[in-house]
């Protein structure tokens, strides 16, 4: 995965893209920068695109009302992930034992 770089006069985000938080997961972030435009209308700094699940749009949501998850809620997530993985580690198994078949 890439790096991401930030102008050094903005502020450091407190949260990265993929970062699973209290009101979903992280799937794009804004910087307004002071004195420019959203900055005067929004307020300073970051705000993130939190998607809190597949079927919903996707919120705006300012850095300060951002809530981390608590330690058995990551793991219950991790869990959900591995999951998922599993499934569709069976799914590609299966399929490629169908084309072997044909």
């Amino acid at each position: 995965m890439k790096n991401i770089e930030f102008p050094e006069h903005w502020q450091a985000p407190k949260y990265r893209l993929g970062q699973h938080v209290k009101q979903g997961q992280i799937i794009g972030m804004e910087y307004r920068a002071p004195g420019t435009k959203l900055s005067y209308i929004y307020g300073e700094g970051w705000s993130y695109w939190v998607l809190a699940d597949l079927m919903s749009d996707a919120e705006d949501i300012d850095e300060s009302d951002i809530s981390l998850l608590t330690a058995k809620e990551l793991r219950s997530v991790i869990e959900e992930q591995q999951a998922l993985i599993e499934a569709y580690q069976q799914n590609i198994a299966t399929l490629n034992e169908q084309e072997s078949e044909h």
